[in-house]
Formats: structure tokens, C-alpha cells, sequence
């Protein structure tokens, strides 16, 4: 009876190690391609949802992304070589302050802008994702 009892009590801990194993993988899944950079954002390829895939790292204000693509990083290969323009879905700040991200290029937030506030990571609100032409850090 003690045998049946101390096998149970095993595969219970087992089994609640292997879950906290699982949980603590998916907690840590996002890498931080600007890390340690603190005057930087980095703009990624996908969202949360979709693992945020290439990157491309910011660290001067850009009045448009015309010319600019994505990169293979620490989050994947998704999006490595297409352009930045029209093609961005989240952002990672680690800049103290805020970072203006904006629908059209020349800093033009007539049509949409989203402020970044400093060192966090967003998802782009809908009116932005994949529909944007300009960063500027405030």
C-alpha cells in the first residue's frame, strides 16, 4: 500500500514539474534582439501571437522606411529580407523615452500614429500593422 502511495505522490510531482517546465518555455519564447541598446527599438516582421519573426533595429529617427528590410534574429528567419515599409506588426523599445511610430512617412500622424511608451513591447494597433512608413524617438 505504501509503494502504491509513494508511486502516485511521484507521478503527481512528475507530472506538475513537467507543467511548470512547459509554462516556463512559453513565458521566456520572446529574445530580445536590441538588448542592451538603450537608445534603440526594434521593429519586427509578426506580432506576438505569430513569434515576431526578423527584426530590424532602429536607433535614429527614420522620416521613412523606404529602402530598409528585415534581418534573421534571435526570433526567427520570417520576414528576413522583406521591406520594413508596409510591413512591420510589433515593436520592442528599450529607449527611455517615447517612440512615435507612424502610419505615413515624413512623421505624418493624420492618418494613424501609436506612441511606444519606453522599454516595452506592443503589438501594433490594426490601423499600423503593415501599413507604415515612419519612427521617431521623442
Amino acid at each position: 500500500m505504501r509503494l502504491r502511495k509513494l508511486i502516485a505522490a511521484a507521478g503527481v510531482a512528475t507530472t506538475v514539474a513537467g507543467l511548470g517546465l512547459v509554462n516556463a518555455g512559453q513565458a521566456s519564447a520572446f529574445s530580445a534582439d536590441c538588448a542592451g541598446n538603450t537608445h534603440a527599438v526594434c521593429l519586427y516582421y509578426n506580432d506576438s501571437a505569430h513569434g515576431y519573426g526578423a527584426y530590424f533595429m532602429q536607433t535614429g529617427d527614420l522620416p521613412g522606411y523606404t529602402g530598409y528590410t528585415f534581418r534573421s534574429g534571435l526570433n526567427g528567419t520570417a520576414g528576413a529580407g522583406v521591406a520594413v515599409k508596409d510591413h512591420t506588426s510589433a515593436v520592442d523599445s528599450w529607449y527611455g523615452g517615447n517612440f512615435t511610430f507612424y502610419y505615413g512617412g515624413g512623421y505624418n500622424c493624420s492618418i494613424a500614429c501609436q506612441v511606444i511608451p519606453p522599454w516595452s513591447r506592443v503589438d501594433l494597433y490594426t490601423s499600423l500593422k503593415n501599413s507604415n512608413g515612419s519612427g521617431q524617438f521623442n
